[in-house]
């Protein structure tokens, strides 16, 4: 039943949220005067007796019924004082009948009581001696509010200096677990949900929907009084007992699951996670905890206050559950409906800013099915949107004025600030002769009139108005149609969304035509057998009228041969891409007098050339088909990985193979990332080294780094400059700038972003006489050999270590633990040190950097700086071989570039690491450089030892002459011949 409703409410979450609202809020209204009665806030009136005689203070007595004794020809009066605030030096009105109070801004007026309200209606303006008119207010917006915590505060206050110490503490000790628990519930939700806020406060929501139902039931329905002292002491108690894990381990299983590349439509993915792991779990640990709490109650008959409480807690719980798979459930749908819609969006901007065509960015964003969490902070929104509810619930509470009946229509009679009768007030007070009855009326407080006053009782009249119109018949009656209204186009809007991004994702999906003539549209098409070709001025004629599409491909190639039409206008002439590829080819098969692109040696069909424009490549005659093979699987700080290359070096993967073998039986790799940060160095120069000194200064201080960082920042909503580092060559200055880039490699976004600063800082930060030379000045330095990227890194910093077993080195790699590293120093560290190297101490880094960039679309020009590495390697005390890489400057990204064509983003997938990472920006990519410093370490392992396998061979004919190699079929002459294939062919 309860896995039933949540199948509806998560295909109907608005639906779900918007009953619920309704259901919670007729319960809050049954139950908000059992616990907040108005009248039990204060009193209106206070009214005292004084016998006839004298005036003696001490014969005043308080009343509760003025009128009976009224019938005694008792003298009623009535006694009011009048506060004047913001005196600033102004006079106090007299008034008649009014005497002073001890306080210098207060009066005290004394009337027959009959007449009294008619006479405080006149004086609700009065003019003082100086000319300025002071009208009344209401004492306080919010006093009731006061007046009610002070009541509250009072009456706690008794209830501590009248209980037990161990009751103190134990009681603070349930209050502190329990404001420990919310923010336990608010830690777990960020860490293990990736949630902020939504889901904490639709946990605590859920919650407290729970208790208002089991309390409006409990109070209602089975006619059980639960005091609020009851409430207050007991609910700290249960919140802190049975806590929100319950809430968490619901949660956290939902959205893994909708996150998930084989995830369903959200709502299905919700009920699979509940029918198949956490439903039962839930309902069986709920029905454990109802079950204890009602056999509490019925073996405590005697104790009335737990009995209930435990009534209480039971119901509580039964609607907790309900209300988690109802409405917890609409939540949790809504959330990632929400999410899963703004994916598109949130997806194309980071691919915009990376370089990538709009259009093609659209449409790579549409086929993206990962979850991309995103940057931009709503904290500020969800702050006001909570306050101002609030807020206004509270203000209309304390406002009821506005509509109270039980209040005077002169609306000036407030119900608080009513105080006792005083003794120099009954002094002012004559006594009859059959008594005298005082009624003590609420204070009336006055302000002078100025154009404050006036905006605020403009605001309070229209505020009137609406809330009276909120009340009447008609109006209450369209306002919940128009907010039914709304809840149906939401969902209607939300379904159209949700539809719309799966129906562009299925159709991403769809295989292409096998033509790749064909174009997809309605209009004629030309025939492509058609091999006749039109005079050159019809030709033009037809593409200057924009109908270049009507020509045959001859007639186009035929056009772009003589110079009318260039090749790089193919596409947008002709709109289809395939065919601006077969075109391209014609011509320059004419122009080039290359009669192979005329056949299929280059192939073009069935490729996703979509992808292509604007993004990755132009002036395209066909793709470059490259083997790709995978090495692995290659353990890596715990989790395996199937690492794809694409080479046509033979016995580079096999090697690699060997290599994760040796690697993977000591246990696998462990890697650190040290750094994250693509740089970019532009290039300036001044008229004079004074200025350009100068301006290095302030770009080396805080406020020069503060200010250029605010610059750069607000360029990009994902990338972010860590620092700049400054050098100086005359009057030139090269800057550094450092920045994260989430996921994507980042160099079109960070020369975005250090254009946008150096124009910010020529404009706005008086360096107007700076001259940008270039916004790369190769201080970056980006495809070049280069000190400054060995040193101090350029886009992510790793460093790999593996440990391999003597035994394996022997068996596996054929070599010796002790030639290995022996090698290691001579080869890699003295022979690249006399040959000056700059991060070339390692035997073929760019073999596997290169590989592995290919296969799965990154820059290959980058393996330049990518593969400056040193590889080290010692004997560990227990003979085993220690083995590490430490890469600086591997650049990689998992968004834009080459990612973007399905072949390589296919790889990254089997990878696991393609797209945006959806709960932590940045992760995907700084996991594949862990990747590829693996992959090297793997394949330096590999050759280093087939080349020790050489030197172990010789230092075995050393010790063995006597021997002949040749004969020893299993012995070093054999690993010699098997190492030296594989040593001469990487």
């Amino acid at each position: 039943m309860l896995t039933g409703l949540s199948k509806i409410c998560a295909h109907r979450p608005i639906h779900t949220i918007v009953v619920t609202a309704l259901l919670v809020s007729l319960a809050y209204l049954t139950i908000v005067e059992e616990y907040t009665s108005r009248s039990s806030l204060s009193n209106p009136f206070i009214s005292f007796y004084h016998p006839p005689g004298n005036s003696d203070y001490q014969n005043w007595i308080p009343v509760d019924d003025s009128v009976k004794l009224k019938s005694k020809s008792a003298q009623h009066l009535s006694v009011c004082a009048l506060k004047f605030k913001r005196v600033n030096g102004h006079q106090i009105p007299d008034l008649a009948g009014s005497f002073q109070s001890a306080d210098p801004t207060e009066i005290f007026v004394v009337q027959d009581f009959d007449k009294s309200f008619d006479y405080f209606d006149s004086i609700s303006t009065i003019e003082g001696k100086d000319g300025i008119q002071w009208k009344v207010r209401h004492p306080n917006r919010l006093g009731r509010y006061s007046e009610y915590f002070r009541s509250v505060f009072s009456k706690t206050l008794r209830l501590v200096q009248g209980a037990e110490p161990f009751d103190i503490v134990l009681i603070a000790f349930a209050y502190v677990a329990m404001w420990y628990t919310f923010l336990q519930l608010y830690y777990e939700m960020k860490t293990k949900a990736n949630s902020n806020f939504w889901l904490t406060f639709g946990s605590l929501l859920s919650s407290g929907c729970a208790f208002v139902f089991a309390l409006a039931v409990t109070v209602k329905v089975y006619g059980i009084k639960v005091p609020l002292t009851s409430l207050t002491e007991g609910v700290p108690f249960l919140v802190a007992t049975i806590g929100f894990k319950h809430k968490v381990a619901f949660t956290v299983p939902i959205l893994q699951a909708s996150r998930s590349k084989k995830a369903k439509e959200i709502p299905d993915t919700i009920i699979s996670v509940i029918e198949q792991t956490t439903g039962w779990p839930l309902i069986k640990d709920h029905l454990i905890m109802i079950s204890a709490f009602l056999a509490c109650s019925f073996y405590a008959p005697r104790m009335e206050g737990l009995k209930n409480f435990c009534i209480l807690s039971a119901n509580i719980l039964t609607f907790d559950l309900i209300m988690i798979f109802t409405f917890f459930t609409a939540v949790l749908s809504l959330k990632a409906q929400i999410n899963k819609v703004h994916e598109t969006t949130a997806l194309q901007q980071v691919l915009e800013e990376d370089g990538i065509a709009e259009d093609v960015a659209e449409r790579i964003a549409a086929s993206n099915r990962n979850m991309f969490s995103r940057s931009t902070s709503v904290v500020s929104f969800k702050v006001i949107m909570i306050a101002g509810f609030l807020g206004f619930h509270l203000f209309v509470l304390g406002t009821s004025w506005l509509y109270d009946s039980d209040v005077s229509s002169s609306s000036i009679f407030g119900k608080s600030n009513v105080s006792a009768l005083s003794k120099a007030a009954a002094k002012h007070i004559p006594i009859g002769s059959e008594g005298t009855i005082v009624t003590i009326m609420p204070t009336r407080v006055y302000m002078p009139v100025d154009l404050l006053l006036k905006l605020e009782d403009d605001f309070l009249n229209i505020f009137s108005k609406i809330s009276a119109s909120i009340t009447d018949p008609l109006i209450s009656k369209l306002l919940f149609i128009i907010t039914g209204i709304s809840a149906t186009i939401n969902v209607y809007l939300l379904n159209a969304a949700r539809f719309h991004s799966s129906r562009e994702i299925a159709v991403s999906t769809i295989a292409k035509p096998q033509t790749p003539d064909v174009v997809p549209t309605v209009e004629p098409l030309p025939n492509e057998n058609d091999t006749s070709i039109r005079p050159l001025e019809e030709m033009v004629s037809l593409l200057k009228e924009g109908k270049t599409r009507e020509l045959n491909n001859d007639e186009v190639s035929s056009l772009v041969v003589q110079g009318k039409l260039p090749l790089y206008a193919l596409e947008k002439q002709l709109v289809d891409k395939t065919r601006a590829v077969i075109v391209r080819r014609k011509a320059i098969a004419s122009l080039a007098d290359a009669p192979v692109l005329r056949t299929e040696k280059l192939p073009y069909k069935d490729y996703d050339y979509d992808r292509v424009f604007g993004a990755c490549c132009e002036n395209v005659i066909g793709f470059m088909p490259l083997p790709v093979g995978v090495a692995g699987p290659l353990i890596i700080d715990g989790k395996p990985y199937h690492i794809p290359m694409a080479t046509t070096e033979g016995c580079l993967v096999a090697s690699t193979m060997r290599g994760c073998k040796a690697i993977n039986s000591g246990g696998g790799v462990e890697t650190v990332l040290t750094a994250d940060g693509m740089t970019r160095g532009p290039c300036v120069s001044f008229p004079s080294l004074s200025r350009a000194g100068a301006a290095k200064m302030w770009l080396d201080s805080e406020e020069g780094q503060k200010t250029i960082k605010g610059a750069f920042n607000s360029t990009s909503r994902f990338a972010r400059l860590q620092h700049v580092k400054t050098t100086l060559a005359g009057t030139l200055l090269f800057i550094r700038f450092k920045t994260t880039t989430g996921d994507a490699m980042g160099m079109n976004m960070i020369s975005k972003g250090v254009e946008y600063s150096l124009k910010f800082m020529s404009e706005e930060c008086d360096w107007p006489d700076m001259e940008v030379i270039s916004v790369s000045g190769n201080y970056c330095t980006d495809k070049k050999v280069a000190a400054i990227n060995w040193i101090e890194g350029r886009g992510k910093s790793v460093v790999a270590e593996a440990r391999i077993p003597a035994d394996v080195v022997r068996s596996v790699l054929k070599s010796d633990v002790e030639a290995l590293v022996e090698l290691n120093v001579s080869k890699n560290l003295i022979g690249s040190a006399m040959a000056g190297s700059i991060g070339g101490f390692n035997a073929q880094a760019a073999n596997l950097v290169t590989a592995v960039y290919l296969a799965t679309g990154q820059d290959p020009a980058q393996n330049v700086e990518s593969s400056n590495c040193i590889t080290l390697m010692n004997k560990l005390p227990n003979g085993d071989l220690q083995i590490s890489v430490s890469m600086p400057s591997i650049e990689v990204g998992t968004i834009g570039g080459g990612t973007v064509l399905e072949p390589q983003g296919s790889m990254l997938e089997l990878l696991g690491v393609k797209g945006p990472h959806p709960t932590n920006p940045g992760a995907n990519s700084r996991q594949l450089a862990k990747i590829v410093a693996s992959a090297v370490l793997a394949a330096e392992l590999s050759l280093c030892s087939a080349l020790a396998a050489g030197h172990l061979v010789q230092s075995h004919m050393t010790h063995n002459r006597k021997q002949a190699p040749v004969k020893e079929v299993n012995g070093t002459a054999a690993r010699l011949a098997e190492q030296s294939k594989i040593c001469i062919k990487s």
